[in-house]
């Protein structure tokens, strides 16, 4: 089987699992949304901002080397992965632990220490579960990967609700994965038949750490990025407020995450396979990315037109003040989505320094941003500072890949131009349809309102693109006949090709 088959088999099942992992979750997040509080949501929520802070030291890099490694002493490298992830980790959980106290004070609620507990544990199983992940992508064997995930994907939501219906309170989000998080993990080892022995490889660590330190510099700036605006929120508008915003992060990335982290597993162990040609790469590069906005694009604009009846159907009234900030946030995940393969392919070439200076100018900027728009705006000022922070340095990372394939800037817009284009003409429309609609019907239950502007912006949306874009449907049929072979008869019936 080639490489694009292999590769196109196995974001078919990782977009079966995490359809299902993300169905799972929406159905267990509705149920405790309505059980808990905000103040709970943003408890758990400013107890792993202190976690993934410190767990950057460690786990930055490590898959992106495996993945990247080409030499023939696969087995040695990976067993000397797993002592050096091993070992980091422990050290990590040991330095948490010992802040947990302090930060629990810092914030005021005891129930700190044992969320950090519960959480650290969480980290731990988890780490110990990436170096056979790893060994499985590599292989592109995506299909045992999910087989393995699947039924975790179904339990642990299901522990949580039976938790938080048996009184645990703000522990049933944390505490049921633990408990399964291990035996998952246990499982990876099985299906690898990876056996680390007894000899830690102790000269393949600098080797390792070679690649990874340059990423701990980026990956710190990140996590402080993607986790100092928790924490500017909590200090100035409260947890609750944090809870809130949240929510609003989780609504306005529903779906996007995992499919942009799924795309990004099987890019990441296809592309490096194509460095030697770097036309080939872009081709590739590109081709997938057009794909992945013709369908993430138009998802994202029903999100953003029906936020109010989502957010009323899935969480009730007591969330409503998250509708705006979710509509913000939805432009910075278009704008993630489309640019999240950056760090793929500068790692393909081993150019992972560069993303370092990106990274340390746009997290003191994103920071600083964050914290006027709190103090000016509350949370809608913190998502605004994001999406306008976020815009500019996006186009710096584009800069850069474009360097790494030799292509010229301009040529990345040109290509997904199409795509940004009748986005924006097709959530124009709908909002002064929708408008009309909400004014006109002021009762109608939030389901239909979804679906009457679902349906009416993914029609208008395809009609646009079949009548002044069909050489891009032409692309990705072309796409699809290499990754998908049985997907392209019926994507070619559909759109009369």
């Amino acid at each position: 089987m080639s490489i694009g088959k292999k590769a196109g088999k196995g974001f078919i099942r990782l977009f079966q699992r995490n359809m299902l992992e993300k169905l799972m979750g929406l159905t267990t997040i509705i149920i405790l949304a309505r059980k808990l509080t905000p103040y709970d949501f943003g408890l758990v929520s400013i107890t792993e901002v202190l976690l993934y802070t410190i767990s950057v030291f460690g786990t930055t890099g490590l898959s992106e080397f495996l993945l990247a490694y080409k030499k023939d002493d696969v087995e040695e490298i990976f067993k000397a992965a797993f002592w050096f992830n091993l070992a980091l980790s422990v050290i990590i959980l040991a330095i948490f632990l010992g802040a947990a106290p302090f930060w629990a004070n810092y914030q005021d609620d005891p129930r700190i220490l044992n969320i950090s507990l519960i959480a650290g544990g969480i980290f731990l199983f988890s780490q110990i579960g990436i170096i056979p992940r790893v060994r499985l992508n590599k292989d592109l064997r995506f299909d045992k990967q999910v087989r393995i995930q699947a039924p975790f994907t179904v339990l642990i939501p299901l522990a949580k609700v039976a938790a938080v219906f048996a009184g645990w309170g703000v522990y049933s989000l944390i505490l049921p994965t633990l408990i399964l998080t291990p035996i998952q993990s246990f499982f990876f080892y099985y299906a690898t038949k990876l056996r680390p022995g007894w000899n830690m490889h102790f000269g393949r660590w600098r080797e390792i750490y070679g690649f990874t330190k340059h990423l701990i510099g980026s990956g710190l700036l990140r996590r402080l990025a993607d986790n100092g605006d928790k924490f500017i929120i909590s200090k100035l508008l409260g947890l609750e407020m944090l809870g809130l915003y949240n929510i609003a992060m989780r609504m306005a990335e529903l779906f996007t995450t995992q499919l942009t982290m799924m795309s990004n597993n099987v890019l990441a162990a296809v592309l490096p396979k194509y460095t030697d040609d770097k036309k080939m790469f872009y081709k590739y590069y590109m081709n997938s990315l057009k794909a992945f906005a013709f369908v993430m694009l138009p998802f994202l604009a029903v999100m953003m037109v029906a936020a109010k009846p989502i957010i009323l159907l899935f969480y009730g009234e007591q969330w409503i003040d998250a509708v705006l900030p979710m509509q913000i946030l939805i432009v910075y995940t278009a704008l993630r989505s489309v640019t999240s393969s950056f760090s793929v392919v500068m790692n393909s070439f081993h150019l992972n320094k560069l993303s370092f200076k990106v990274n340390l100018f746009f997290t003191p900027t994103h920071l600083i941003a964050s914290a006027i728009g709190a103090y000016m705006w509350g949370i809608p000022g913190v998502a605004l500072a994001l999406v306008l922070v976020r815009a500019g340095f996006y186009n710096w990372r584009i800069n850069l890949m474009m360097k790494a394939v030799e292509e010229p800037v301009i040529r990345w817009y040109k290509d997904l131009m199409p795509y940004f284009l009748i986005t924006l003409i097709v959530v124009g429309v709908s909002w002064f349809g929708s408008y009309y609609m909400f004014s006109s019907f002021p009762n109608l239950m939030p389901l239909i309102s979804i679906a009457i502007i679902g349906i009416g912006i993914v029609v208008i949306y395809n009609l646009l693109v079949k009548i002044f874009y069909p050489q891009e449907l032409k692309t990705i049929s072309g796409f699809l006949g290499g990754a998908f072979p049985k997907m392209q008869p019926h994507f070619n019936r559909l759109y009369g090709l």
